[in-house]
């Protein structure tokens, strides 16, 4: 759920930047535009250099993505909002044992640096952008962390006071 809030706020800034662009651009088929810029939808008359401009407009908004989450986690205590609206952040995590059936002691379980959420953030989102969705990995290792997270050092809790 967390990851569905963030992807509407992005998808939200993807087009009101997109959009702006056309419009200071003076780009006047608004319907073609959208569907391959915002939607990034292809069919038989999209040419090779259609593409090339895909693939840029798909780079700069997967390192927006990037970067908001960097900030997000590194800068407001682990959370991006999807995160804060259901009490979860994310923190550094060398150990995790499990003390009660749905309770995990994390070791050190501090904020997470800026290099960490950097790291945290670039093999998320670009595992995603080569169509290996990262976030499945939660199925196979311990207290659901991910492969990035675990690569990283940190892992996803929920925020004290929050039940």
């Amino acid at each position: 759920m967390a990851e569905m809030v963030d992807f509407f706020i992005l998808f939200f800034i993807k087009a009101t930047i997109v959009l702006s662009i056309m419009h200071l651009s003076g780009i006047k088929d608004i319907s073609k535009f959208a569907m391959h810029y915002i939607i990034e939808e292809i069919d038989e008359d999209t040419s090779m250099e259609d593409l090339q401009k895909m693939m840029v407009v798909a780079l700069i908004y997967r390192l927006l993505v990037c970067f908001y989450e960097i900030i997000c986690i590194w800068g407001t205590d682990g959370a991006t909002p999807g995160k804060f609206l259901l009490g979860l952040r994310v923190v550094t995590c060398d150990t995790s044992v499990l003390i009660a059936p749905s309770r995990v002691l994390v070791i050190p379980s501090s904020n997470v640096s800026i290099t960490t959420s950097t790291i945290r953030a670039l093999i998320k989102n670009f595992s995603i952008a080569s169509f290996f969705p990262a976030f499945i990995t939660l199925l196979f290792f311990q207290h659901n962390r991910t492969a990035y997270d675990i690569v990283a050092g940190t892992i996803v809790v929920k925020r004290n006071g929050v039940r």
